[in-house]
């Protein structure tokens, strides 16, 4: 019977190659899950698409509720658009749920760091999460969100043999459908 000799290869790795294959840790540790809607709103912009929408739109905006998964969206023509859609999705949300938004989080875009939008949250009380720059783990739900709602979306139109320009149609469906 032949026995395998086992190697120690630790101390044969070429410093060159360990540095080169290096990797960034995914992020393990989980949040607490909120309890009540409202309690944290994910929010993210998506654009510029390729082809104008139908009725001119070239973004979309996703604010999505951590406990339900429940995702609005608004199509925008640009993206200075976006405090008017979070002002809509605010005041629709709060009057049929009767609870007030408590934090937002997005990413480092400019369309939330604007002087207009960070007056508005402070007046109102909304706490502004930012993900810091370079990190999509951080707003990962928006991201995600965004994925999905693209992917689902690709698959209707191609799905109905119909043009590119029906893409913001479309990504509403595809969120009703999430929904």
């Amino acid at each position: 019977m032949r026995v395998k000799k086992e190697r120690d290869d630790t101390s044969q790795v070429c410093p060159v190659c360990a540095l080169g294959r290096q990797h960034k840790v995914a992020q393990t540790k989980e949040r607490e899950k909120p309890t009540e809607l409202l309690s944290v709103i994910h929010s993210d912009l998506c654009g510029p698409m390729q082809t104008t929408s139908i009725n001119g739109e070239r973004y979309f905006i996703t604010f999505t509720d951590e406990m339900s998964g429940r995702v609005s969206i608004y199509l925008l023509p640009t993206k200075d658009g976006a405090l008017a859609a979070f002002q809509a999705y605010r005041a629709r949300v709060e009057k049929s749920g009767l609870k007030e938004i408590k934090p937002l989080r997005t990413d480092w875009g400019g369309e939330y760091l604007n002087k207009q939008f960070l007056q508005y949250l402070k007046e109102d009380g909304i706490c502004h999460i930012v993900s810091p720059p370079y990190s999509l783990a951080q707003n990962a739900l928006a991201e995600r969100m965004n994925r999905t709602i693209m992917e689902g979306a690709r698959c209707l139109l191609e799905d109905a043999k119909i043009s590119k320009e029906f893409w913001g149609p479309a990504v509403l469906t595809a969120a009703h459908i999430h929904n």
